[in-house]
């Protein structure tokens, strides 16, 4: 089994792993010759993350045949939080461990050892009839300011808006924005719908924000939710949350 890849933008892996590891503390990574792939449920089961990572972000890429790299996912973001955005990072596997290094003014390296995990996660298959694009921050804004009334939030939306919502202990907030405004970039709508999520897991997806300045939400009524971050040919990072019912 081979595998080694050389990235010189290791921002792009760190940012993407730190967003995981608020969800997950172990993780199986699908290597084939196209990239690195994971999908994992939390430990709630409440919600999924998906990521990709193309062969087409690294500068070069190797592996000989479809492999499977375990890992504890705190031990990973630790160390790669230790990349200077200035250096290039190496991932290889020697020795049944994961070999990380970051070559730069210096050279750095790191072992991670591999766990023995078998993790096949089927993708559920959801269909959404209201796609938003938008701008990341205006997402983090929403979050922000339910946060200040309530522990879970209201999405809308409809052919004309997007609504994000909170009420709580007599106090209200409330964000729209509409077709037309300059960061919706895209509202597709076949339906009118309303689904309620909690924050906390909403403020661990939308640390992904810092990897691209827009992001795809997809939504239905009383159904998942679908956060999409996307940059062009190199990743692709999704969370998909169960929406909370509320009782009558």
């Amino acid at each position: 089994m081979k595998f080694k890849a050389v990235i010189d933008q290791p921002d792009l892996l760190r940012d993407s792993i730190n967003a995981v590891s608020t969800l997950i503390n172990e993780a199986v990574f699908k290597v084939t010759k196209s990239g690195i792939e994971l999908r994992a449920m939390d430990s709630a089961n409440v919600s999924m993350v998906e990521m990709r990572l193309l062969a087409s972000a690294f500068r070069s890429f190797d592996v000989d045949k479809e492999t499977e790299i375990a890992v504890n996912i705190g031990d990973l973001t630790s160390v790669l939080k230790r990349a200077k955005s200035t250096d290039s990072l190496t991932l290889e596997l020697k020795d049944n461990q994961l070999h990380i290094e970051f070559s730069g003014e210096t050279k750095r390296s790191f072992n991670i050892p591999l766990l023995d995990l078998k993790q096949e996660q089927k993708a559920p298959s959801l269909e959404f009839p209201v796609m938003i694009k938008i701008k990341s921050e205006i997402i983090e804004d929403g979050i922000n300011d339910a946060e200040i009334v309530s522990d879970a939030i209201i999405l809308e939306a409809d052919t004309s808006a997007f609504t994000m919502r909170a009420e709580g202990d007599n106090r209200k907030t409330e964000l729209k924005i509409e077709k037309g405004d300059e960061a919706l970039i895209e509202l597709k709508a076949s339906s009118k719908v309303k689904s309620i999520f909690p924050l906390d897991y909403l403020k661990k997806f939308i640390k992904a924000g810092k990897l691209s300045p827009e992001a795809n939400l997809h939504l239905g009524n009383e159904y998942p939710m679908k956060l999409d971050f996307k940059v062009l040919d190199k990743l692709q990072l999704s969370f998909i949350l169960a929406p909370r019912i509320e009782s009558e």
